[in-house]
């Protein structure tokens, strides 16, 4: 890999992990759609895949309540599974193009739901029921796009969890897949050592962005933050759908 292309990469990891580190949210989905800009996405995915395991073991050791998350979410956490070989299976198959097209709808879509300040409530009763095909669907997404977003976000939001047990929940869920996802990449040898040497080499510039944004979590307004960060999403992923 080019080292301006590597220099890219692991700037958006540590601005991607500080906007995590601050938020709780946003690594895959911040870093992935800029890295896919000038890597193919089925390089860009393996790439992003232990950074973003550290980043959310981090995140979950920062707000605690693991055991509560596990009780609750673990048919949501198992539902995904088998979804995230179907898409790895499809990546596999369909290679870049319509991948790419997929997350940059995503990108928007995501950005977009918060932007509007979207709220559903689900009732508690239906908690359970929802927690297959939401899981089944995040993980199929996972798998063929490498987001982790939609739609296990709008859907633990819809919970009306408090801001750490949201937190810890949505970033269990990306860790387990993410561990998946990773078994099952080397399974379609989707990822080389080479890959595996730089996505190691990013958990440098990850560990010191969620470091710095954690620090600064409950210091600094997020809402400015948070609504430029996602204007950039929109225009990254209007981006990757008109350049494919």
């Amino acid at each position: 890999m080019e080292t301006h292309i590597l220099v890219i990469v692991y700037t958006t990891f540590f601005i991607a992990a500080f906007i995590k580190g601050l938020t709780g949210l946003g690594f895959v989905s911040l870093c992935l759609p800029v890295i896919a800009l000038f890597i193919k996405l089925e390089q860009a995915i393996p790439l992003v895949v232990l950074p973003s395991l550290l980043s959310n073991v981090m995140i979950i050791y920062q707000t605690g309540r693991l055991k509560q998350s596990l009780r609750r979410f673990w048919l949501l956490y198992v539902s995904a599974l088998p979804g995230i070989y179907a898409g790895v299976l499809i990546l596999n198959m369909v290679g870049n193009y319509a991948a790419k097209i997929i997350l940059g709808v995503l990108s928007i879509a995501y950005s977009l739901l918060l932007l509007l300040r979207i709220e559903i409530a689900i009732p508690e009763r239906k908690e359970r029921i929802l927690s297959v095909p939401v899981g089944l669907t995040n993980g199929f997404l996972n798998g063929l796009t490498g987001t982790q977003i939609i739609p296990m976000l709008p859907y633990l939001l819809s919970l009306k969890l408090d801001r750490n047990g949201m937190i810890n929940a949505i970033n269990l869920g990306f860790t387990i897949s993410i561990t998946v996802l990773l078994i099952i990449f080397g399974k379609f040898n989707l990822i080389s050592l080479e890959t595996l040497k730089y996505s190691i080499l990013g958990a440098i510039p990850v560990a010191a962005g969620i470091y710095l944004g954690g620090k600064l979590r409950y210091k600094v307004s997020e809402e400015r933050f948070r609504m430029a960060v996602l204007l950039i999403l929109i225009v990254i992923g209007i981006n990757l759908i008109f350049n494919v």
